[in-house]
């Protein structure tokens, strides 16, 4: 049973160093539905009673694939669903073949009891009549007006009913001699044709003519030789029958493991990959089927067994065309997963090369750049799976950046917007690393780090900005700068106290938090216009650079 799904495996390894084949869930599921199936016909035959061993072995082995499949093992489920069928076939077999047994003897006891009836009913007719002549002549006797005529008479009819008594006893055992071998020719016909049967009805015509020419010793003598006879040529039709029908149940059971061979090939599309093999093993099981019909059994048995090496090289032939061809489709559909993935990959980064992705999350950008190089060197020495890994990656990365940017990009708009909406905000600039508010004018009195009364507001609402829910994880960088004119140690000074006179009053007014807050004066070091006449009261600012990144 287990030889040819092993074999197929075995070949498999050696041959093509193949990896274990896998059982689809079609291919299982049926293989479980055959087996179930073979179980029940086998339960509705008695086999459970009957032939305990088999249909127990069955019933196993049901629940080893049952188990194998709930362990998601697929394969071992199948190879016992399909040993479980098997077996169940063979315990369909042997309960027939138990059932065919007990009917032979319940109509061979019918047919004794019914022929044994009939000869006791024939004997106790002749002893009433032998009874019915005694009694009348022995009135005659008492009467005395019979005449000697009459009392002869009577005594000859007493002679011959005693006569005839004798032999009805005889005949009742040649009687049931002539019943058991009738039993035994309906038991096994063909036991015409032997020597013993020839035999037996030699002695019973034999012992027949002596009780009809009335030498009732020899009758007896020949009675009982008959019966020896009758008793050996009963046990040969019975040895006979069992033969029978332990050859035909031999060839019942090589026809039904033929069907499971077949099916099996079937399974593994025996018909495209082993079309000469399948044929010839789908003709054999024809004929094999006939000469079960005709009662050939050892020639049914003998081509079935014939038919199932065949079947088997097909199942070997079609298994490892079928898993090398699921094997190069897979591995196709694995190769168009991993270039799929690779392209997409590459498409998408360069699509994102033009957007603010590379500028605002370019260490993101840079990895899913460099998973794609892998990615491509993987798919180029065949790596597939590791190509596919790469560009999983890579799309992680990509994903996260362009994200990000939204985000980012998307909180700066807000941003932007609602810093244009401070006071005295003389410009607002987006930058890659966030955004610049600008504040030009007499935010200081000359030579003072004092804000004046009219900036109160300016940096109240700049307050409100930075405590924005959306805003408050931003850092913040003053920078103050200075004209150039006069001392360049004072103005950086100067700078740097006002700075920090910004710095305090959005953190003690504006209630932000300190850790966020950066104080830098630059006096006149970082000029934004170095010609034209308002040169100096443009360079003189206060910049506020709220940072996204």
């Amino acid at each position: 049973m287990k030889f040819y799904g092993w074999l197929l495996l075995g070949v498999c390894f050696i041959v093509y160093g193949c990896t274990k084949p896998e059982i689809d869930e079609v291919m299982l599921a049926t293989q479980f539905q055959a087996a179930q199936q073979a179980i029940n016909n086998a339960a509705e035959l008695e086999a459970e009673s009957l032939v305990p061993e088999e249909f127990g072995r069955a019933m196993k082995l049901m629940n080893f694939a049952r188990s194998s499949q709930e362990k998601a093992d697929i394969p071992q489920g199948f190879e016992f669903a399909y040993q479980a069928e098997w077996v169940a076939q063979i315990a369909i077999a042997k309960a027939r073949q138990h059932h065919a047994k007990q009917n032979v003897i319940a109509i061979r006891e019918q047919i004794y009891q019914q022929v044994i009836r009939a000869h006791e009913h024939e004997l106790e007719i002749e002893r009433i009549r032998h009874a019915i002549t005694e009694e009348q002549l022995a009135r005659a006797l008492r009467s005395g007006d019979e005449g000697q005529q009459r009392t002869e008479q009577l005594s000859a009819e007493i002679a011959d009913l005693k006569t005839k008594l004798r032999q009805a006893e005889l005949r009742a055992p040649i009687v049931n001699i002539e019943s058991l071998a009738n039993i035994a020719e309906a038991i096994y016909p063909a036991i015409k044709e032997t020597a013993a049967y020839e035999r037996t009805q030699a002695a019973i015509a034999s012992t027949t003519n002596l009780i009809a020419q009335e030498a009732f010793n020899e009758a007896e003598n020949a009675t009982t030789e008959a019966q020896t006879f009758v008793d050996e040529l009963y046990q040969l039709a019975v040895q006979n029958r069992e033969a029978e029908v332990t050859a035909k149940t031999n060839a019942q059971i090589a026809i039904a493991q033929l069907e499971i061979i077949i099916q099996r090939a079937q399974y593994f599309n025996a018909s495209q990959h082993a079309p000469k093999e399948l044929g010839e093993a789908t003709t054999q099981l024809q004929q094999a089927k006939s000469e079960l019909d005709a009662s050939r059994y050892e020639q049914a048995r003998q081509t079935a067994h014939q038919a199932q090496q065949i079947a088997g090289k097909a199942v070997e032939i079609a298994g490892i065309a079928e898993y090398r061809q699921r094997a190069q489709q897979e591995l196709s559909a694995l190769i168009a997963r991993a270039q799929r993935a690779v392209e997409g990959l590459g498409e998408r980064i360069s699509a994102q090369a033009e957007t603010q992705v590379p500028q605002l999350e370019a260490k993101l950008y840079e990895l899913a750049n460099s998973a794609h190089g892998k990615a491509k060197t993987a798919l180029a020495a065949k790596e597939y799976q590791n190509a596919i890994k790469a560009a999983a990656e890579g799309d992680n990365y990509l994903q996260r950046a362009v994200a990000n940017t939204n985000q980012v990009t998307s909180a700066k708009s807000d941003l932007l917007l609602a810093s244009k909406q401070i006071p005295k905000v003389s410009n607002v600039v987006e930058r890659r690393d966030g955004v610049l508010i600008r504040v030009n004018g007499n935010v200081f009195a000359q030579g003072s780090t004092r804000i004046q009364s009219e900036f109160f507001d300016t940096f109240a609402q700049l307050a409100k900005v930075l405590r924005t829910a959306e805003f408050m994880g931003y850092p913040v960088r003053i920078e103050v700068h200075t004209h150039s004119l006069g001392d360049t140690n004072v103005n950086k000074n100067l700078s740097m106290g006002r700075a920090d006179s910004i710095k305090k009053s959005l953190i003690e007014e504006g209630r932000v938090d300190a850790s966020r807050i950066t104080a830098m004066g630059l006096g006149e070091a970082q000029p934004i216009v170095r010609e034209g006449a308002n040169k100096e009261e443009q360079n003189r600012r206060v910049d506020i650079i709220i940072q996204t990144n």
